[in-house]
């Protein structure tokens, strides 16, 4: 066992020393920049590609969006109640979070009343309908597609906001998270407002903006836990030295405006708990590497997640078929080397300001993933904020591969790369809203049989009793919810009136291939689209009308 941990040790070594020499070796030659070559177009066709960016941005997170994907979420369909029991007023915050699921035993997660009280507008807005549950994640999905292009305008040269624009359009990665529900995505465009008042306030030496830009985060740490782990790579941002040649000097009272504003404004997450029964971080107690390396009595899970951290933007599917297509690498070849390019130019310039954000943000995401423990990892949903930092990594990573060109190609060169960026984002948005949308291991891991039982029992609800065995399905709160709410994600939607004069009957849904009771007869079969059958429907007439 030693001769196998020398040996490992030093092919380790060995592989190391031979990726520096290359890295330095290119950053010697011609193919490393000093900086980001500006996209040589038109201010009216860069004009042109922001509007047809953000469209399509728009047009892809909402097409289809109460019908596609079919199953509907847990967490969003247990918290329709307690979101609609908000009065709008300062009362809902005596308690300033929610358990998540709402209704469950052990709940092992929270959201904070600030983005229940955004999701009961939008519930009023829409109707308690599909569309409605999965309005919120689609807004603030199209939202991202903009506030991306503002950070690409503000770390890019000329045409940075549009390749970031276009790369973020269609990206599978954010536009799932934007059709499925539930808060990850809503994050994206809190912190991305966040980063932009604190690059403001890097550039003014502006100790207000610095403040703003924490209240802005500690908002954010309302919606989604995760939102520490990007308020933390802000901090950090907000630490970074500027670059000698920007003039500035280095001004760590800016990161303490930042975190003094953080900290008021996530303050009620912790001082507001009446009647709390659930912790804030309860997802973070369950699971987290100490535990693994406890259990283990080893620190092999530390290393093992360390690596998975490293390598899964490029090389790791997410295990979770929910999250992403199973077997597809999170920013496909394409996002992924330009991706590659940009972090070693980061690594080359490090205190340039598009450097300092990447790495930041790179920094922050893998200390949080190590803590977490190597369950789930990657875990595409727990960080979907960062596919707007990955949107702008990639357009960076562009517009260095175009400065790598010779004067007289950079034309020519510039064309290919954006029509390569729109080819590979509107690749994404198939992926996502048909392959993604339509595939069984989806439906299997939404638990969809819940929805279609769910579905089955709010139709027959309009003729007379319904009795569901809640045994058939995988969680009893998203049925109770869809049919209570009549949530129905197919093109012939449910009625919402009973018919006059039809008799009433008794209704049971049991488990396929179950015996008829006296007087019943079968009339349906509750199946999906690929031939199973998930209940059986059962039918008796009572006599009344």
């Amino acid at each position: 066992r030693f001769v196998l941990w020398i040996g490992l040790l030093s092919a380790t070594a060995a592989a190391g020393g031979l990726a520096a020499a290359v890295f330095f070796l290119c950053a010697r030659s011609r193919f490393a920049p000093d900086a980001p070559y500006p996209l040589p177009f038109r201010r009216v066709t860069l004009a042109l590609l922001a509007i047809g960016a953000l469209a399509a941005g728009a047009l892809f997170r909402f097409a289809w969006l109460d019908t596609l994907p079919v199953p509907l979420w847990l967490d969003d369909v247990s918290l329709i109640s307690p979101a609609l029991a908000l009065e709008g007023s300062w009362r809902d915050f005596a308690n300033s979070i929610r358990p998540a699921p709402y209704g469950v035993a052990q709940p092992f997660g929270s959201v904070g009343v600030l983005y229940l009280e955004f999701y009961q507008l939008c519930l009023e807005l829409a109707g308690t309908t599909v569309f409605g549950v999965r309005l919120p994640s689609a807004l603030a999905g199209a939202a991202s597609v903009g506030t991306a292009m503002l950070l690409g305008r503000a770390l890019l040269p000329r045409g940075g906001s549009v390749l970031a624009g276009l790369s973020l359009a269609g990206m599978r990665w954010s536009l799932i998270l934007s059709r499925w529900g539930w808060n990850a995505i809503v994050l994206a465009p809190v912190l991305d407002v966040a980063a932009l008042l604190l690059l403001a306030a890097r550039r003014r030496w502006s100790l207000a903006l610095a403040a703003l830009a924490g209240v802005v985060a500690g908002i954010s740490t309302h919606i989604y836990l995760a939102a520490w782990v990007g308020s933390a790579a802000l901090f950090l941002l907000a630490l970074w030295p500027p670059a000698p040649e920007q003039g500035r000097p280095w001004r760590p009272a800016l990161a303490l405006a930042f975190a003094i504003g953080l900290l008021l404004a996530a303050a009620p997450i912790f001082l507001l708990r009446k009647g709390r029964t659930s912790p804030y971080f309860a997802r973070a107690s369950d699971h987290n590497v100490v535990l693994e390396v406890r259990r283990a009595r080893s620190i092999l899970p530390f290393l093992g997640v360390a690596a998975d951290a490293l390598s899964s933007p490029w090389f790791l599917p997410d295990p979770t078929p929910r999250h992403d297509l199973p077997g597809h690498s999170r920013l496909g070849w394409i996002g992924g080397a330009l991706v590659a390019v940009s972090f070693a130019y980061a690594l080359l310039r490090p205190r340039r300001d598009f450097s300092a954000y990447l790495l930041a943000q790179a920094a922050a995401a893998f200390a949080a993933t190590v803590a977490g423990g190597r369950a789930t990892v990657p875990n595409g949903y727990r960080f979907g904020y960062l596919s707007n930092a990955a949107a702008v990594a990639i357009a960076g990573g562009a517009l260095l591969v175009l400065a790598m060109f010779r004067a007289s190609r950079r034309p020519s060169a510039a064309i290919a790369l954006t029509g390569l960026l729109a080819v590979a984002s509107f690749a994404g948005a198939r992926d996502a809203i048909i392959r993604w949308a339509g595939s069984r291991t989806t439906f299997d891991d939404f638990w969809g049989q819940d929805t279609l039982l769910a579905r089955a029992a709010a139709r027959w609800d309009l003729y007379g009793t319904v009795d569901l065995d809640p045994a058939l399905g995988e969680n009893t709160l998203t049925m109770e919810g869809a049919r209570k709410y009549r949530l129905d994600p197919w093109r012939d939607r449910l009625g919402r009136d009973a018919p006059e004069g039809e008799p009433r009957r008794k209704f049971r849904i049991v488990a396929p291939r179950s015996r008829p009771r006296a007087g019943e007869r079968l009339v349906e079969r509750v199946g999906d689209a690929w031939g199973r059958e998930w209940g059986w429907i059962y039918g008796r007439r009572t006599g009344g009308t």
